[in-house]
C-alpha cells in the first residue's frame, strides 16, 4: 500500500515537472520568436533606409553625369584699358598659354610711332577653362565691361549625330543594293539616290565638326584700348570746332580748283567759237549786197 502510494506521489512529481518544462519552454520558444520578428523588422527597415540611400547616391551619380555631358557653347566679351597696350599683348598671351588655348585672329592699330593704340584679338580656350581665363584676362588691365553666354546644345548635338548615323546606314544600305543591280535604269535611280544622301552626309557632318569645335574651344572677344587714346577721343569742344574749320576750309579749296579745272577747259573752246562767229559775222557783211539809195521811187 505505501509502495503504490510512493509510486504515484513519483508519477505526480514527473507530470509536474514535465509540465513546469513545457511551459518555460513555450514562453522560451515565444520569446525567440518576438525578438527574431522583432530582429526581421529591424533588418528589413536597415534594408529600406540603404535602399533609400544607394537610390538617391544612384540619382545624384546621374545627374552628375547629366550634367557632365552636357554640350555648353560659351562665350565671352571683354573690354579693357591701359597705358601699355604692347605689354598687355605679351600678358595676354601668356593667359592663353596657361589655359591651353589659342589666338584665332589679332587686329592691332598703332600711332605715328608704331605703338599699339588699340588692338581687338579673338582667343579660343577649352570650355572648362573659360570662367578662369575670363578672370585671368579680365585682370590684367582696367576693366570697362565683361559680358558672358552660355548655350545648351546637347540635344543639338545630339540630334546631328543621331541623323548622321542614320544617314551612313541608309547609304551603307544603297551601296550594297547599287552593288547587285543589274539594269542600266536601276543603276542610274540608286547612282543618283547616292549621290542625293551623300550631300545630305556631308551637310551634317559639317555641321557635326562646328558643333564640336564650338564645345571644345569657348570664344573669348578681347578689346584693348590705350588711355590716352580714349581722352584724346572725347577732346572737347575745342578739337571738334577745329576739326570742322579744317574740314570747311578743305572743302572750300576743293570746289575752288574744280571752278578754275572747268574754266580753264572751257576758255579755250569759248575763244574759238567766239572768233569764228566774228569771222562768219564779217563775211556776211561783206557778202551782202548792198541796196542803191535812190532807188525807192
Amino acid at each position: 500500500m505505501s509502495n503504490s502510494r510512493w509510486t504515484k506521489g513519483r508519477l505526480l512529481a514527473c507530470a509536474a515537472v514535465a509540465g513546469l518544462a513545457a511551459i518555460t519552454a513555450c514562453t522560451s520558444g515565444s520569446s525567440d520568436s518576438d525578438d527574431a520578428a522583432n530582429h526581421a523588422v529591424g533588418s528589413t527597415g536597415d534594408d529600406a533606409a540603404i535602399a533609400e540611400r544607394t537610390e538617391a547616391s544612384a540619382d545624384d551619380i546621374a545627374a552628375t553625369e547629366f550634367l557632365d555631358d552636357r554640350k555648353l557653347i560659351k562665350t565671352g566679351t571683354i573690354e579693357v584699358e591701359s597705358d601699355d597696350v604692347d605689354k598687355l599683348l605679351g600678358q595676354l598671351e601668356g593667359v592663353v598659354t596657361l589655359h591651353q588655348g589659342l589666338v584665332d585672329s589679332e587686329d592691332v592699330r598703332t600711332d605715328d610711332d608704331g605703338d599699339a593704340r588699340s588692338a581687338t584679338i579673338v582667343v579660343r580656350v577649352p570650355v572648362d577653362r573659360f570662367e578662369a581665363a575670363v578672370d585671368d584676362i579680365a585682370g590684367l588691365g582696367e576693366l570697362v565691361r565683361v559680358q558672358t553666354s552660355s548655350e545648351d546644345v546637347t540635344t543639338r548635338v545630339a540630334d546631328v549625330d543621331a541623323r548622321v548615323a542614320s544617314a551612313q546606314r541608309a547609304i551603307a544600305q544603297l551601296q550594297v543594293l547599287f552593288d547587285r543591280a543589274a539594269q542600266l535604269r536601276d543603276v542610274i535611280r540608286l547612282e543618283s539616290e547616292l549621290a542625293r544622301r551623300q550631300a545630305d552626309l556631308e551637310s551634317l557632318q559639317a555641321q557635326q565638326s562646328a558643333l564640336a569645335r564650338q564645345t571644345a574651344l569657348s570664344t573669348i572677344h578681347v578689346s584693348i584700348t590705350r588711355t590716352d587714346e580714349e581722352q584724346a577721343t572725347d577732346g572737347g569742344d575745342e578739337a571738334g570746332f577745329v576739326d570742322g574749320l579744317e574740314s570747311g576750309w578743305s572743302a572750300l579749296v576743293t570746289f575752288v580748283r574744280g571752278i578754275v579745272h572747268v574754266f580753264g577747259l572751257v576758255l579755250p573752246i569759248g575763244s574759238l567759237l567766239v572768233a569764228l562767229a566774228a569771222a562768219a559775222w564779217l563775211l556776211f557783211r561783206r557778202l551782202r549786197p548792198s541796196t542803191p539809195r535812190g532807188s525807192a521811187g
